[in-house]
């Protein structure tokens, strides 16, 4: 019976010793990738001061791609070697473990993408007791005391395009709207959605008439626009949430042959967008700043670095872009 008990208890050993070198194997790797990011990022090894991680998810929206953009311009400036780790859009278990690396690799600060639902409050205290600066960013700020958040709401973006919309139709504007995927609430409590509401609440007679959801994939913006003219026919305006979603939708017109007919307002901006603005297929597109979102978090790690108090949740504005004519 001992000798069994001891083979159990060595047993229980060696996994325990193999989980450790497992870990600290990990943390070390980690820490070499922040190395080689010094040495490879955009900022050369012997004038990096802090080591910086970057966690963004994996996504085809260029609020992303500005964002990161915003992000590396300020690293020489900031002294920072970048490492950027990006995760599928819905694993959050994954988004998760980079987090729980950058913690155990007492990397010097985190920028992370937070969604609306993400406990950043309970992110940012396990950033604290680490000695790590950590910086969220993203679209809505999340629930809870934030003290660091840095984005640009759906309010004012779902605002704005229901401003252009009924602007322009008065209050005939049968709007379709394709919302983002990942929703945490029915449509109607989409921050989005309650924008556009608000705005064309003065038009008598405008309303919402449809939502559709899109999905991961090129192609999701395609089918929710498509999805919507189908079974919605009196539909004579359409807005977009993300680029990707703007730029199916917009084919979809052409496609169909309902350009001039259906008025699109899509978001953000990227080369391919642009050039449906100026075809006047998009109508006006509303353009959250995530290039600034970049700049503002890397200059507020900076600033919490070098001892500052926590700047709390800074918002980004948005502009829109006219198309067409309209310009």
């Amino acid at each position: 019976m001992r000798k069994a008990a001891w083979i159990l208890a060595s047993l229980f050993g060696l996994v325990f010793i193999g989980a450790t070198i497992l870990n600290a194997d990990l943390v070390a790797k980690s820490r070499s990738a922040l190395t080689a990011a010094g040495l490879a990022g955009s900022l050369p090894s012997p004038e990096a001061r802090f080591h910086l991680l970057v966690i963004l998810p994996d996504s085809d929206d260029a609020f992303f791609a500005k964002l990161l953009e915003g992000v590396l311009a300020g690293a020489p400036e900031a002294g920072a070697a970048m490492q950027v780790e990006r995760y599928p859009a819905a694993d959050t278990e994954e988004a998760e473990r980079w987090f729980d690396i950058g913690l155990r690799s007492r990397v010097d600060g985190m920028i992370m993408y937070a969604a609306r639902g993400d406990d950043v409050a309970r992110r940012a205290i396990l950033a604290k007791a680490a000695g790590v600066v950590f910086v969220a960013v993203g679209k809505d700020a999340p629930a809870g005391p934030l003290p660091c958040f840095i984005g640009s709401g759906s309010l004012l973006q779902g605002y704005q395009g229901g401003g252009i919309i009924a602007g322009s139709l008065k209050g005939a504007a049968r709007i379709g709207l394709i919302l983002p995927s990942g929703r945490i609430d029915g449509s109607d409590e989409n921050y989005l959605y309650k924008g556009v509401e608000a705005s064309i609440s003065m038009f008598r007679g405008a309303r919402i008439v449809a939502t559709a959801w899109s999905e991961p994939g090129l192609l999701s913006g395609e089918g929710a626009a498509a999805a919507l003219i189908r079974s919605h026919p009196d539909i004579n305006a359409i807005f977009c949430a993300n680029s990707r979603d703007s730029l199916g939708a917009a084919q979809v017109l052409v496609d169909q042959n309902l350009v001039g007919r259906i008025l699109l307002v899509g978001a953000d901006e990227t080369p391919e967008l642009l050039r449906y603005l100026d075809k006047g297929v998009i109508a006006a597109s509303v353009v959250r700043n995530s290039r600034r979102i970049g700049e503002e978090a890397l200059g507020s790690f900076s600033r919490m670095k070098a001892g500052g108090p926590d700047p709390g949740i800074i918002e980004v504005d948005s502009v829109a872009r006219l198309g067409g004519a309209k310009k």
